[in-house]
């Protein structure tokens, strides 16, 4: 769901597991990498393999993008893209990266359920 909202643009995304994960949602904020945003939410729905790594969730969603306004640091909750490993990442607590990554916005729902993922789950990214 495309909404604007005190000038922000902001995309309501989902991750979906069947009976393993409660819903979990996301909101991309445009303003943070429009190119990278724009790309994604008109490829949805994806499905893609999780990749676990300590404190970071991989989810494979191979889109051709580059860098913009870069960052190489998350806090718990951020969503973010990786254009090297074309991969979403979702931090589980605060992070400091190896890597720059595009920003895109935030968990607003369901944190605490993507604790039960392990590497080699399959999830699904929607739309509303």
């Amino acid at each position: 769901m495309r909404n604007r909202s005190e000038g922000v643009e902001k995309y309501l995304i989902y991750i979906r597991s069947g009976s393993l994960l409660k819903e979990v949602s996301i909101e991309f904020l445009r303003h943070l990498s429009p190119i990278t945003i724009e790309r994604l939410y008109r490829n949805l729905p994806l499905q893609g393999m999780v990749v676990r790594d300590n404190n970071l969730i991989y989810i494979s969603a191979p889109i051709e993008t580059r860098l913009e306004k870069p960052r190489n640091r998350l806090r718990k909750g951020h969503v973010a893209y990786s254009p090297s490993k074309k991969m979403i990442m979702i931090a589980l607590e605060d992070v400091r990266l190896n890597e720059s990554v595009n920003s895109l916005g935030r968990v607003v729902e369901g944190l605490e359920e993507l604790e039960k993922l392990r590497t080699g789950h399959m999830v699904r990214l929607e739309r509303e």
